[in-house]
């Protein structure tokens, strides 16, 4: 899902009926900045959204735009998972 500092891309790995992990193919890294947003958020956006089972999550301040594209890749794979 593009955003205006880069896209977010991820494969969500579902097992049982269960998201078990979610890799991120692409985040925003064009900008120094970018980069080190997504390295912070990635790990935490990924644990959220393991707990949470779906791609309803919290936005991470200061991370807004990232979390809102990492929510919307991620429901995207379930959708097309049919979940």
């Amino acid at each position: 899902m593009p955003n205006q500092y880069g896209d977010v891309q991820v494969t969500v790995i579902i097992a049982a009926g269960k998201i078990t992990d979610v890799q991120a193919l692409t985040l925003p890294s064009d900008r120094q900045r970018s980069a080190e947003i997504s390295q912070q958020a990635g790990p935490l956006l990924h644990d959220e959204v393991v707990q949470a089972q779906s791609a309803q999550i919290d936005i991470l301040s200061g991370a807004t735009f990232t979390s809102d594209s990492y929510a919307q890749s991620v429901q995207s794979a379930l959708d097309q998972a049919h979940l």
